[in-house]
C-alpha cells in the first residue's frame, strides 16, 4: 500500500511537469528568466551594501532594459494600436509627455526612469499571463530569500543596532515588502494544505516585531493596513464595486488629500509623540510638502522635475508617492498614470474576490499604496520586482487574469 502511495505522488508530480511543459511557451521561458534576473539583483541590492553602492545610479536603466526586454517579448505595437488598447496609448503618451517635461525644465533624466519603470510594471502586469508554477518559483525564492535575509544577512548587518550597514528604516520595509510577496505564495499553498497558516502567522508575527524594532512607522503602516484589508474586511465586501473603487481611490488620490491635511493641520501647532516610536506626529514633512507645493504651483503641468535644492530637507526626496509623481512629472503625466493604475484594478476587480493569491496580491499593493502615502517606496525603483511580482500574482496564477499581448 506504501508503495502504491508513493508511486502515485511520483506519477502527479510528473504530470505536474509534464503539463508545465505543454502548456509553456518560449515567452513564458524568457519572461521567467528576465524576472530570476530581475531578482538577483534585488537580493543583491539589499544583501550586499557595496552592490548597492555600485549599482545605485543606474537601478533605474537597468529596470527599465529589463522591462523593456519583456515589452519587445510580450507586447506587438501594431495589434495594441489595432485593438485600441487605451491603456498601450497612455503608456506612450506618459513617456513622451515625461520625456518632453525633463527637456523644458532642464531636470534629471533619472526621473524619467523611473517614472517610465513604473508605468511600465502596472501594463506589463496586464498583458503578462502568470501561471501556478511561475508563482510557486518565485514565491520560493522569497521564501528562500527572506530565510536566509533573517538567519544570514541581518545578524551581521544589525548585530550592533548603533552599528549597522543600511538605514533601519530601509531594512523594515525591505522586510515587509518582501514578506508580502511570501505571504501572497503561502496563500497559495494554504489552499493545498492549513499548515501554511502557521507559516502565515509566524511571518505576520515577524513583521510586527521587525516593524517595532527598527521604529519604522511606514513598514508599520503597511502590515496594518495589509492585515486589515486581508483579514478583517470581509470576503464578501470586495465584490461590492463602491467598496473596491473606495479603497482604490482612498490608496490613490486620498494620498493627495493626506498632504494637502498634514500641511494644513501642522500650521495649527498641533503636535504629539507616537508611541513605541521616536519621532513626533509632525516631525517634518509638512515644510517639505509645503515647500514642494509652492514650487508645483508655478508650473502644474510640467512639473517642477529634479534638478532643484530644497531648504527643508537635506536630499531631494518627495516622501510621498502620488505628490512625487504630481509634483515631479506634472499633472498630465499624473493623470495618465492614474488612468493606467485603475484600468489594470478595473480589469481584475470582477475575477478577483474568488481567489486567495489575488485577493491577497491585491491587499499587498494596497498596503504599499497607503505606505507611500509617507515615502515613495511604491515607484522606488529598487522595489519595482516586488510591485512587479504582486501585480502579476493578481493574474491568480493562471492566464485567465491577462490580456495576451
Amino acid at each position: 500500500m506504501e508503495d502504491k502511495k508513493q508511486g502515485s505522488c511520483i506519477e502527479t508530480v510528473k504530470a505536474c511537469f509534464a503539463r508545465i511543459k505543454e502548456e509553456t511557451t518560449i515567452k513564458d521561458v524568457l519572461n521567467t528568466a528576465v524576472l530570476f534576473v530581475m531578482f538577483v539583483f534585488y537580493t543583491l541590492t539589499f544583501f550586499v551594501p557595496k552592490f548597492y553602492g555600485l549599482t545605485e545610479k543606474y537601478v533605474g536603466v537597468f529596470v527599465f532594459g529589463a522591462l523593456a526586454l519583456m515589452a519587445l517579448i510580450n507586447v506587438n505595437p501594431i495589434e495594441k494600436i489595432r485593438e485600441r488598447d487605451y491603456a498601450f496609448f497612455a503608456l506612450a503618451l506618459l513617456a513622451v509627455i515625461t520625456l518632453i517635461n525633463i527637456v523644458i525644465v532642464k531636470s534629471g533624466f533619472g526621473c524619467f526612469f523611473v517614472m517610465t519603470d513604473f508605468a511600465l510594471v502596472w501594463y506589463l502586469s496586464r498583458i503578462i499571463p502568470f501561471y501556478k508554477w511561475q508563482v510557486y518559483l518565485f514565491g520560493s525564492l522569497y521564501v528562500i530569500m527572506l530565510i536566509y535575509w533573517f538567519f544570514g544577512v541581518y545578524t551581521w548587518m544589525f548585530a550592533d543596532y548603533t552599528s549597522f550597514a543600511m538605514n533601519t528604516n530601509t531594512a523594515a520595509t525591505f522586510t515587509l515588502f518582501s514578506m508580502l510577496c511570501a505571504l501572497s505564495f503561502f496563500d497559495e499553498l494554504y489552499e493545498k494544505t492549513k499548515i501554511a497558516g502557521l507559516f502565515i502567522t509566524i511571518a505576520l508575527v515577524k513583521c510586527f516585531q521587525i516593524a517595532l524594532y527598527h521604529r519604522s512607522r511606514g513598514a508599520f503602516i503597511m502590515l496594518g493596513v495589509f492585515f486589515v484589508l486581508r483579514f478583517i474586511v470581509p470576503k464578501k465586501l470586495w465584490d461590492k464595486k463602491w467598496f473596491y473603487y473606495a479603497v482604490a481611490i482612498f490608496s490613490t488620490f486620498g494620498s493627495l488629500v493626506f498632504v494637502a491635511f498634514y500641511i494644513w493641520l501642522g500650521t495649527t501647532g498641533v503636535n504629539f509623540r507616537m508611541p513605541f516610536f521616536y519621532k513626533n506626529i509632525f516631525s517634518g514633512r509638512e515644510a517639505i510638502w509645503l515647500e514642494f507645493w509652492n514650487y508645483f504651483k508655478t508650473m502644474p503641468l510640467t512639473g517642477i522635475g529634479t534638478n532643484l535644492t530644497i531648504t527643508s530637507f537635506f536630499e531631494f526626496n518627495v516622501h510621498n508617492a502620488m505628490y512625487n509623481i504630481l509634483v515631479i512629472h506634472g499633472s498630465i503625466v499624473f493623470v495618465l498614470m492614474m488612468f493606467i493604475m485603475f484600468e489594470r484594478w478595473s480589469k481584475v476587480r470582477r475575477s478577483i474576490t474568488g481567489k486567495r493569491i489575488a485577493l491577497c496580491a491585491l491587499t499587498a499593493v494596497f498596503a504599499v499604496c497607503v505606505e507611500s502615502f509617507f515615502d515613495v517606496d511604491l515607484i522606488w525603483t529598487n522595489y519595482s520586482l516586488n510591485l512587479f511580482y504582486l501585480l502579476l500574482v493578481m493574474n491568480s496564477g493562471s492566464a485567465s487574469g491577462a490580456d495576451h499581448g
